[in-house]
């Protein structure tokens, strides 16, 4: 017997409307590998793993979150994508290693198109299942497309490697001649990214120990709860319910609709208030005085690269700059004009630093301050730690700043990216464990490594001007579906879970 043939391919971009266009050069500094050059993500998700295949690797390309993509550059990939499928034809199954929360300058639907494109490349029998992010909008598109969706269950994200070999199950299982039928509604629910955390204590948590609870029990191949990313600002935003059955449609609707009720008795739980800047150095100034453990970790929330934030915004540092705290240590910062600024000057040099001198966002902020340049150094290296272990890093060409007599020191890189361990400090020479006080540019994926080194009663979410706010009442919507909790007071909502067209079709 021949081995079955599996094709792997994906685009991953979490699209924020707000921020600027995702291009080409963002991809290619960030994750773009075709062929064989998929070797190391193939071994870091276990593809294949304990199966007799043959994987046929297309392309994968992904980019920190950011804007919406280029739609020239997206059209380039996809020809790629349907391209490399053809020339692998024959094929018994694709397996899309996919996000969900992309746009394009042209698309506000990037992932159900290319998955479309997928499908009618490849044909209608030929299974395919696509892995998401947890924060995945869910369009019709994309459930119509793909045979299963697999969402992750975890927030920081530490199960993409359990997920993927969850999908290659799935493939096998319908190769083996298995018949998935699927179930899924949207609901009128969009939160905050920060409030999206699956510790169990939590909303999300009690939802997915609910979805795990159901597979255990074998009432459902695969649930999958999506909370969406709501600054891709799309018509399908919104929490989302998506749940497989082995050809059962009752149970799959039935399933989905439990869980969708379940879900929007707990959205009051969903609203989340973190603390303003100001909150955040009385908090610092208070531990301080009192020696309370350390070191303190502030989540610049706003400002999340891996929410599209530009990385960059200074109102926080600055505050804390003001206020004389000691022992603070920041990053990462993404100024790629100031890391020049101090490789010119060299070592030891103090100089005037002018923070975002060549930023156009405006809520990113000016400010020029003494600093002395303490290191100079390229942040590339292979984490160990956290939702990124097992994958390369690199912050590019870096530098380290000290401010305020050295009581303040900052990291800028020339790459943007998200704060995800204590390596991000580490590459630098710096320990936060000898912090009072760390500001990490992340929203929330820093959890899961900073969890050795700080306690979660000594993490702060601090919120201000940025891309990425907790207050999305705030912000100006012009595509997200309304009424919707709990932007809006008045809210009705009764569970009506809709079938795959295909799912009931002979």
């Amino acid at each position: 017997m021949s081995k079955k043939r599996i094709a792997v391919l994906g685009i991953l971009l979490e699209s924020n409307i707000f921020a600027p266009v995702t291009r080409r050069e963002d991809f290619e500094q960030y994750q773009l590998h075709r062929g064989d050059a998929l070797s190391g993500m193939i071994s870091y998700l276990g593809l294949a793993d304990g199966y007799d295949w043959e994987l046929t690797p297309i392309l994968i390309a992904a980019a920190e979150s950011g804007g919406p993509m280029d739609h020239d550059y997206y059209l380039e990939l996809v020809h790629e994508i349907e391209e490399g499928l053809k020339q692998a034809a024959p094929l018994d199954g694709v397996f899309i290693y996919g996000h969900g929360a992309g746009r394009t300058t042209k698309l506000d639907d990037l992932d159900g198109d290319y998955f479309a494109r997928v499908r009618r490349t490849v044909g209608p029998e030929t299974p395919i299942v696509a892995e998401l992010d947890l924060h995945a909008n869910l369009s019709d598109q994309m459930v119509e497309a793909a045979d299963i969706l697999v969402g992750y269950r975890t927030n920081p994200h530490v199960d993409q490697a359990a997920r993927a070999r969850e999908c290659c199950a799935h493939l096998q299982a319908m190769m083996n001649g298995r018949r998935p039928t699927v179930a899924y509604q949207r609901l009128p629910l969009v939160t905050a990214q920060i409030a999206q955390l699956t510790s169990p204590d939590k909303p999300y948590g009690k939802l997915m120990t609910e979805a795990e609870r159901i597979m255990a029990q074998e009432e459902a191949a695969n649930v999958t709860l999506l909370s969406g990313f709501s600054f891709a600002d799309t018509a399908y935003n919104g929490f989302a319910v998506c749940v497989t059955t082995w050809d059962d449609e009752t149970a799959a609707v039935e399933i989905c609709n439990q869980l969708a009720e379940k879900t929007w008795s707990l959205r009051a739980e969903f609203v989340f208030s973190p603390h303003s800047i100001k909150e955040g150095v009385a908090i610092e100034k208070a531990a301080a005085a009192g020696e309370a453990a350390r070191p303190r970790i502030y989540a610049d929330i706003a400002d999340n690269p891996g929410g599209g934030g530009r990385g960059n915004t200074i109102h926080l540092l600055k505050a804390f700059a003001e206020a004389e705290l000691k022992g603070v240590m920041a990053g990462v910062y993404y100024d790629p004009a100031l890391v020049s600024a101090a490789q010119a000057h060299g070592v030891g040099a103090t100089f005037d630093a002018a923070f975002n001198t060549a930023e156009e966002n405006l809520l990113s902020g000016r400010w020029n301050v003494q600093a002395t340049v303490e290191s100079l150094f390229h942040g590339a290296f292979d984490s160990r730690f956290g939702i990124n272990e097992g994958q390369p890093v690199n912050l590019g060409p870096s530098a380290t700043l000290s401010i305020n007599n050295g009581t303040i020191r900052v990291i800028i890189c020339s790459l943007r990216n998200q704060v995800l361990s204590p390596e991000y400090f580490s590459v630098a020479g710096l320990d936060v464990r000898e912090a009072n006080a760390v500001i990490v540019k992340s929203r929330g994926h820093f959890r899961a490594a900073f969890a050795s080194v700080a306690h979660s009663s000594q993490v702060h979410e601090i919120d201000g001007p940025g891309l990425t706010t907790a207050d999305i009442s705030s912000v100006t919507w012009s595509s997200l579906p309304r009424p919707v909790f709990p932007i809006d007071s008045e809210v009705y909502w009764t569970p009506e879970a809709r079938l795959k067209l295909s799912a009931s079709v002979e």
